[in-house]
């Protein structure tokens, strides 16, 4: 097939593309010659009959990103072209929604005025079933990711309780979200809920809120109805103390750090204690740049050499004269990373001399960024306002299942983030949940998985341990323990890989004398 073949069916693509703002395409919305040359071309991947995903042709072949980069999409596309808005996300898929869950799931149940109840194959083992149930389908509806979801009070009412004991950070995450009892009220008694009634009742005093419980219970009680209250949860939920939130993200962030925290100081090693040699653990971190730099910058892409670094560390690299490393984008990125370490090591020595690891960290984290991508804006690749600021687009991580939240929550979830840090006493929890959490928020636009490892060994020193390297070796499982913390809620895989890296790192641990 000749170039020009290719070259009008995709230029009608992307014009497509661009008109609807989305990646799913039907069949109806291309000429069959141009699908099937596209196809052919690997522009577009076939989803399920009639429904396409455009695609990048060097996509790797097992590679996930596109598809859940693009699946709520594909749902709204696809539900909306079948069924307009006659249809509703099943109560648990609909809390998914309302709570910002940030994991694909495995399978979204939706119930409409028709549908054949049989589970349709999706990519990457996921899947849709649509049933039919007009006479139950909800009167009143939300718009929420474009998808028709119940409202949240009548969700939270009409999951099953086993929904509390399978998905208990989003059953607590929803029951956060009310300030006050009269919308739950209103939903148990209109729909007669008894049942749903103890439930709630039993849940809200599990976690620490008898007020709320007793509000509803005395609701109930004074127009003559009494119910049996239950505890739905089969475990016990973490919580501190009871608080009400006005946004989803930063009720996950701070169920996460209650949940894991204890996996934490169970499982990681104890802390050596603040040195007592300040300049030798500063000369100690010194001593890592190099193996540090070659590792963290091959892990996120880079083609990097030891040699590059060291000319970029002693100064022998000039963008403004040589064209050859103006235009090395890898020399730019370990240029930034040597700037950006020496930012972390002024940090480290702050926090060693002052104590407060998570307030320092507050203030600095974001010049250590602007200075991982100065270079960048040097060589006019960025523009100076890129350094300033949270990512301002949606952003997906490779292969993941885990979404990172969307931009209009990263503010309120990176504050809440420095104040767990700042309010967090042990310094294993603040490098080990400090890393996680800023790399499940995502932030920025790039830079999110060295910034991590830079977060992580500043909380690391504030406890002495020592300067611990990330391999590119170990990718994989870096990685892979990541995905298993974001999407299974299970930190010990990451608790102990970071634990076996500090043991491999060549730095000592230094004690107070």
């Amino acid at each position: 097939m000749t170039h020009n073949c290719i070259e009008k069916p995709l230029s009608r693509l992307q014009a497509l593309l661009k008109k609807k703002g989305s990646s799913i395409i039907h069949t109806s919305e291309l000429a069959r010659a141009d699908r099937e040359i596209l196809v052919q071309h690997h522009w577009l991947e076939e989803i399920i009959r009639g429904w396409y995903l455009a695609i990048r042709p060097d996509l790797e072949k097992g590679d996930s990103t596109a598809w859940y980069a693009n699946f709520w999409d594909f749902l709204n596309s696809y539900l909306g072209h079948n069924y307009g808005l006659e249809y509703c996300l099943s109560a648990e898929c609909s809390l998914d929604v309302h709570v910002g869950s940030t994991t694909i799931p495995k399978q979204v149940i939706v119930m409409a005025q028709n549908g054949s109840g049989s589970p349709i194959q999706l990519p990457f083992d996921t899947s849709l079933l649509v049933y039919a149930d007009p006479q139950r389908l909800p009167l009143f509806r939300e718009t929420v990711r474009g998808l028709q979801v119940m409202p949240l009070a009548y969700a939270i009412c009409k999951v099953s309780p086993a929904y509390f004991q399978l998905s208990s950070d989003d059953a607590k995450i929803a029951l956060q979200l009310f300030h006050d009892p009269s919308e739950l009220l209103h939903v148990l008694v209109e729909n007669r809920f008894k049942n749903a009634a103890g439930r709630l009742i039993g849940a809200y005093r599990a976690l620490n809120n008898a007020e709320m419980g007793d509000a509803i219970k005395k609701g109930l009680k004074d127009i003559g109805v009494n119910v049996q209250e239950t505890n739905p949860f089969a475990r016990e939920i973490p919580v501190s103390s009871y608080r009400a939130y006005s946004s989803p993200y930063v009720a996950r962030v701070h169920a996460l750090w209650e949940e894991l925290r204890p996996v934490v100081l169970a499982h990681f090693p104890a802390p050596p204690g603040i040195p007592s040699d300040i300049k030798k653990y500063l000369k100690s971190i010194t001593e890592t740049y190099v193996q540090d730099a070659y590792n963290s910058l091959l892990i996120e892409g880079y083609r990097v050499t030891e040699n590059i670094i060291q000319k970029v560390r002693e100064a022998k690299w000039h963008p403004e004269h040589d064209i050859t490393d103006r235009q090395h984008y890898d020399a730019l990125a370990a240029r930034g990373y040597y700037e950006a370490f020496l930012e972390v090591k002024d940090s480290v020595e702050k926090i060693i001399r002052d104590g407060n690891s998570g307030l320092i960290v507050t203030k600095d984290l974001p010049r250590w960024y602007q200075k991982l991508f100065h270079p960048l804006v040097q060589s006019g690749i960025l523009s100076a306002s890129d350094l300033f600021g949270y990512r301002r687009q949606q952003v997906y991580i490779r292969s993941s299942r885990h979404t990172p939240p969307p931009k209009e929550a990263l503010s309120a979830a990176m504050e809440t983030l420095f104040q767990l840090l700042q309010e967090e006493e042990h310094p294993a929890v603040r490098a080990i949940l400090g890393h996680f959490i800023f790399v499940y928020i995502h932030p920025y636009m790039d830079g999110n998985g060295r910034m991590g490892r830079f977060l992580m060994n500043a909380m690391l020193a504030s406890g002495g341990y020592p300067w611990t390297i990330i391999h590119v070796a170990r990718r994989d499982e870096y990685m892979s323990a990541l995905e298993r913390a974001s999407v299974e809620r299970d930190i010990l895989p990451f608790v102990t890989f970071v634990a076996s890296e500090m043991q491999l790192s060549t730095v000592t641990g230094i004690h107070l004398a």
